[in-house]
């Protein structure tokens, strides 16, 4: 019983450790935040914090890291189950984990250091013809490229721009436009 309790304490540290490092983003740069700043907002012994991370940028990665590895868990999953790409599902699945996590997303998305849209998009491109032809069908091979550049631009652009306005539309809502667009765009293509 004395681990579970460890480890509930340890993911407790972990997720109040995030949440301050998240509100500090929104107010500053991650190079400007100090872990004495961190964790004195947080309640938290620097030993504690020295304890689970070796900086800020530590701390910052592994942040990253674990929603990377959540959208690949969404992402996977629903290329295993498809034949052919069905966006909807995707997209309401990204779009509802999205909101749920709208504070870190916003705060990750305006740090300068980040290369975090650019892993999500790396991470999601076909990895050979196959997939290639579930995306995009009939369109010319050639043209791939251009095509996974034009939808996910449109998809990053149309995402800053919902939490832009304040995110008053539901997932259901931006899952469904997503859709639209990115269907309306590769239907085009054929």
């Amino acid at each position: 019983m004395k681990n579970v309790d460890a480890d509930r304490r340890i993911r407790k540290t972990k997720s109040l450790l995030r949440q301050t490092l998240t509100r500090l983003l929104m107010k500053k740069d991650l190079k400007d935040i100090t872990v004495s700043e961190l964790t004195e907002l947080a309640d938290i012994n620097r030993g504690t914090f020295y304890l689970h991370y070796k900086d800020i940028y530590d701390l910052f990665d592994q942040t990253e890291k674990e929603i990377l590895e959540d959208f690949t868990g969404i992402i996977t999953k629903h290329k295993e189950q498809q034949q052919q790409v069905i966006w909807l599902p995707i997209l309401l699945e990204a779009f509802k984990y999205i909101a749920a996590n709208a504070d870190i997303f916003i705060a990750i998305l305006r740090t300068q250091e980040t290369t975090f849209l650019t892993k999500i998009i790396e991470m999601s491109r076909p990895l050979n013809e196959t997939e290639w032809q579930k995306l995009f069908g009939s369109g010319k091979k050639e043209f791939y490229e251009y095509y996974y550049t034009f939808i996910t631009s449109g998809c990053v652009a149309l995402l800053r721009r919902w939490f832009s306005e304040g995110m008053p539309e539901s997932p259901e809502c931006m899952a469904a436009l997503a859709e639209k667009m990115m269907v309306n765009a590769i239907r085009s293509l054929s």
